[in-house]
Formats: structure tokens, sequence, C-alpha cells
């Protein structure tokens, strides 16, 4: 019947008005298609720029990583023998960071499963604004003193540390989790490791022509914005102030979010992954 409405006020030559109920009914039928997967490989090389910034800027600031949980492993295991002497208690931080982040890949995959369909619009923006909440959240805390500057070395003494710590381990979680579910394994966005091994044991890495290798491409995409990324961290953190680098990471967050809520959908209800 409203489509018929709506015919009828075109042909006479009336924009046809949308009553509250379809406004809603159009907006759910939106926000409830599964995203496609084609070209989100850019979004999540943009999220290796994140991931560097993020990174560099805590271990600049902190000295642990959020999302790099090689290196978290590695200083926790050092901390068994209290080392290294100039820090005796990273390992604590460290450790916070590895628990954080495996609750938040557990959490965030399976409040994706839970919805039905895991590429969802609503899912994906829904939780991709979290992340930037969580990240927002950490800047408060530096921005207005909660977390000093040098609160990295004040354990044990203080251990206000482990608050923007869990935050963003949690969030950086919630990434790779992501880029696990639109499938591009080449894309973790939080380590490069393997895509260092995979891109030289890829045996067209030098003869295929540009565009002629798409995973080829996704790697080196991936290390130049987490190297970029990183840079930016280590010049916005110079003067030992993380504050700026949070709110950076936070918004781009936020852009994300909106441009997932411009994405193509595949149509209503369609589960390309489960």
């Amino acid at each position: 019947m409203s489509n018929n409405l709506e015919d009828a006020a075109e042909a006479n030559g009336h924009a046809p008005k949308l009553d509250g109920s379809l406004v809603l009914h159009r907006t759910r039928e939106y926000l409830s298609e599964e995203l496609t997967a084609i070209w989100s490989d850019v979004m999540l090389i943009l999220n290796c720029f994140v991931t560097g910034l993020l990174d560099s800027a805590v271990f600049n600031t902190w000295s642990c990583f959020v999302s790099m949980q090689t290196g978290n492993t590695i200083y926790a295991a050092l901390g068994l023998s209290s080392q290294p002497p100039s820090s005796p208690y990273r390992w604590a931080k460290s450790l916070t960071a590895i628990l954080s982040f495996l609750l938040g890949c557990y959490v965030y995959s399976r409040l994706m499963r839970s919805s039905g369909h895991p590429l969802k619009r609503s899912t994906v923006m829904g939780l991709t604004l979290s992340q930037a909440l969580l990240t927002y959240t950490s800047a408060l805390l530096g921005t207005f003193g909660v977390v000093p500057p040098n609160a990295g070395d004040l354990l044990p003494d203080n251990c206000i540390v482990i608050l923007p710590l869990a935050l963003l381990s949690f969030q950086s979680g919630g990434q790779i989790v992501l880029s696990r579910m639109l499938g591009y394994g080449e894309i973790t966005t939080v380590v490069l490791t393997s895509a260092y091994c995979d891109l030289v044991m890829d045996e067209r890495v030098f003869t295929a022509p540009v565009g002629g290798d798409w995973k080829r491409e996704r790697r080196v995409g991936s290390v130049v914005m987490m190297f970029a990324g990183a840079a930016v961290g280590g010049f916005l953190t110079r003067g030992g102030d993380i504050d700026v680098s949070l709110w950076i990471a936070g918004t781009v967050k936020m852009v994300f979010v909106v441009g997932w809520g411009v994405w193509k959908g595949e149509g209503k209800g369609r589960v390309r992954l489960e």
C-alpha cells in the first residue's frame, strides 16, 4: 500500500512523503544487510596504520605493546627471572595486555557470531564503534591526568597504567577478529611476521605485475601502513605524552564506523562466513 502511495505521489510530480515507520523499517533493513567483502581489504590495511600508531606510542611511553603479543610474551617470560633489570615489573604490563587481547578476541568473536550474521552492517559498525570508544576512554584517562605520562614506571606502587593497557589490548583483539571474519588471512592487522614470510615465499613476488597478485599487494600495503603509523606514533610521543596518539587512533576508528555505514551490502540475511 505504501509503495502505491509513493508511486502515485511521484506521478503527480510530488516527492513521496515517508512516515516514521517506513523510515524506521528501511533503516532496519539497511543495518541488517550483510557487508560485502569486496574492497574491504582496504579498510583492514588502514587498520594497520592504527596498530602501528598505538603500538609505537604505547611502547615508547609505557614499554609495552597492545597488539603485538609476541613481544609481550617474551617480556612476560623474562619476568620469571626479574628481567630486564631496569624494568623488573614489565611482565605485569605485558601479561595484562596478553590476557586483555585474548578476552577481546573471545568477546568480539562471540558477539559477531551471536548476531546470526557476523558481517551484518549494524554488528560491524557497533563493534568498531566500541573499539573507538575504548581508545577514546584511554585518551581521556591521560588527558585528565588519571594516568600520568610516567605511569609505566610507577609499578608496583601505582598500577593505574594497567587500565588503559587493558582497554587498548581488548579493542585490538576485536580488530583482528574482524579481519578473520572478512576472510583476509594475509592481513592480520596486528602483526607482520607472517606477512613478511608469506611475502617472500610467494613465487610471483618479483614477477607479477602491479595488480596481478592481490595477496602480495595486501601484504605490502599492511607493512607500509603499519610502518607509517609507527613512525607517526614515534614523533608524537617524543615528549613522553601519549594522549595525542590515542585521540588520533580513536578518531580514525570513528572514520571506520562511518565507512562501514556506507559500505556496499550483499543484501539482508546473506551469510558469507560463519
